[in-house]
């Protein structure tokens, strides 16, 4: 087993990276990390104890290792037993890396077919069940706390439907991930689900992916944990205290996006060889939940293609993802110009796939020193608890009053309804969609990024609408674009938005719903909480003067999408010219 090779080109950050990695050295960052001291984010005693109780994704990979003969042969029983459809209810920390080893990994013939719930849109609940054979499903119910409104709104909404297909008893159909006393651990007891993982307590969601959130789903795809977690050990091992510091590719990378973010270079773009456009994503949830917050952060932009390199020029540093045997030509060709333009890059080489988990435990332990380099705690998530607030309020007020608060509409036209805050609403207010959205933009400021928030099914249709739409804004704005579809984004990057850096511009889009389907044991829907998680979030942004928009499609996402992408080129066409 090969570890991946990674190089550093600081470009124009040559000083700012030799200092913060001299920094790191001097303090030991990597000493302090292996023995979870917490004095190397923070000197308050009561927040220390807390750091310290989240760092066991550091020592975590011996347990895990011991425990592959059980997972093997766990995913051979659900063999057995003829469950051929693995589906994940999961959001965040806990769905990410499932989906990269999924989707990474070629499925072997005697495997699951794996499928991921992660959206509270009606069209993704009743796809995702659409997809499967529910008598032949393990359904995996994955969440730290076991309160994750969403997780157990599928989770019941599943259940029901087992019960409905007189599939009985419904708990062999289920298995949890938790963390142990949680309330999902007290609720697989009670309704004797076929089995339960405990994480140990003290790992972050975001930094799970070696732990059982991770692995127990890999290994029902078929995926083989030796030589990933092996891959992990010897990582860890190579970038242990023991190891030159000097040499350290964790210590390097941590320096390198800390150095990047407080030179005002703080735009990270994820490009990546098509097989690890996964890993990217998972990334960026990762390094955005962890640094962004106190008014800094890294603003990592994930996604399939390589963005104008008018964009990647400017304030941006580059990490670049490369598995062996994987095209690379475009990727190669971009990188040899950016890097002759003084573009910050660090370039990562994977053997084989199996060197994902060690590219796993690397990012982990550079997000980790890149906190300390900005001087934050990457381990909490401040600001994501207050839009869940604002969804429960606003649900608690639509079931007392029987009407969700979505303000009144600054105008509509073609099907698009567009919204914003009072003050926002007056600055803006304008006759016409295409001036709206003219004068929207033309608030951006440099170093800006503009973020498209979509509630709609993460399905084909919309990913191509979507990811035509990013690429426009980008060509014509030369603006950092990043793409998250609601509410997932809110449990991994949505922290940033927040508590990050004030460079955001945030674009919210909701839609009609053909079919609305209720929630068991809820006095709401889906598409009704989609659309309180949707005005919570806004109100969020709101209340920190962040500029925000949200366009409601009325005749749906399929129709919506392709008329919102129209008028917004046809706007921007009448701004400029495209780059270049």
């Amino acid at each position: 087993m090969s570890l991946s090779t990674q190089s550093v080109f600081p470009g124009r950050l040559e000083a700012a990276y030799r200092r913060e990695l001299e920094r790191l050295i001097q303090e030991t960052a990597i000493a302090k990390i292996w023995r979870k001291d917490p004095s190397l984010w923070t000197s308050d005693a009561g927040h220390a104890q807390v750091i310290t109780n989240r760092l066991g994704w550091v020592s975590v990979l011996d347990e895990m290792r011991a425990q592959v003969p059980r997972l093997t042969e766990f995913a051979r029983q659900v063999e057995r037993a003829g469950l051929r459809d693995i589906l994940l209810l999961g959001m965040g920390g806990s769905s990410l890396a499932p989906e990269v080893f999924a989707l990474t990994f070629p499925r072997p013939p005697d495997s699951g077919r794996f499928h991921l719930l992660d959206s509270t849109d009606p069209g993704a609940v009743l796809a995702a069940e659409r997809a499967v054979v529910l008598r032949r499903t393990l359904l995996i119910v994955a969440s730290k706390s076991g309160k994750t409104v969403e997780t157990l709104s599928h989770y019941f909404y599943f259940h029901r439907r087992l019960y409905l297909n007189r599939i009985s008893p419904q708990g062999p159909s289920f298995i949890a991930i938790t963390d142990e006393g949680s309330h999902l651990a007290r609720l697989a007891t009670e309704n004797d689900f076929r089995e339960t993982f405990l994480n140990p307590a003290d790992i972050g969601g975001r930094y799970s992916a070696l732990s059982y959130f991770g692995l127990v789903p890999a290994a029902l795809c078929g995926v083989d944990l030796v030589p990933v977690l092996d891959s992990a050990m010897q990582m860890r091992e190579a970038c242990a205290p023991s190891a030159a510091a000097e040499t350290n590719i964790a210590l390097q990378l941590g320096a390198f996006m800390g150095a990047a973010a407080k030179e005002s270079s703080d735009k990270l773009f994820l490009v990546a060889t098509p097989a690890l456009v996964p890993l990217g994503n998972w990334i960026e949830q990762l390094v955005a939940e962890s640094t962004g917050k106190e008014g800094k952060g890294v603003v990592p932009v994930a996604g399939p293609g390589i963005p104008p390199r008018e964009v990647l020029a400017e304030g941006s540093a580059v990490a670049a993802l490369r598995l062996e045997g994987d095209d690379s030509a475009a990727l190669d060709a971009a990188l040899e110009q950016l890097k002759s333009r003084g573009v910050p890059v660090v370039e990562i080489h994977l053997a084989d796939r199996a060197a994902l988990g060690g590219e796993f435990f690397k990012w982990e332990v550079a997000t980790a020193a890149a906190g300390a380099v900005l001087g934050i705690d990457p381990f909490d998530e401040p600001n994501v608890q207050e839009s869940k607030d604002n969804t429960a309020r606003l649900l608690e007020n639509f079931q007392t009053s029987g009407e969700m608060p979505a303000g009144k509409s600054l105008l509509s036209e073609s099907g698009i309804e567009v919204y914003a805050d009072d003050a926002r609403g007056k600055k803006l207010s304008t006759p016409r969609l295409s001036e709206l959205f003219r004068a929207f933009f033309s608030e951006r400021r440099p170093g800006d990024y503009l973020a498209l928030l979509a509630y709609v099914e993460r399905d084909d249709a919309s990913a191509r609408q979507l990811e035509l739409l990013r690429t426009r804004l980008a060509e014509h704005l030369c603006l950092s674009v990043l793409l998250g579809y609601g509410p997932r984004y809110m449990h991994s990057i949505g922290q940033l938005y927040k508590g990050g850096p004030a460079s955001g511009m945030f674009l919210v889009i909701t839609a009609a719903h053909a079919a609305d389907i209720p929630i068991p044991g809820a006095e709401y829907t889906f598409g009704q909480l989609e659309m309180a998680q949707a005005l919570g979030d806004m109100e969020s942004l709101a209340r920190r003067g962040k500029p925000a928009l949200r366009v409601h499609l009325t005749r749906g996402a399929a129709a919506g999408l392709v008329e919102l992408r129209r008028t917004i080129e046809h706007t921007l066409t009448a701004m400029r010219p495209a780059a270049g």
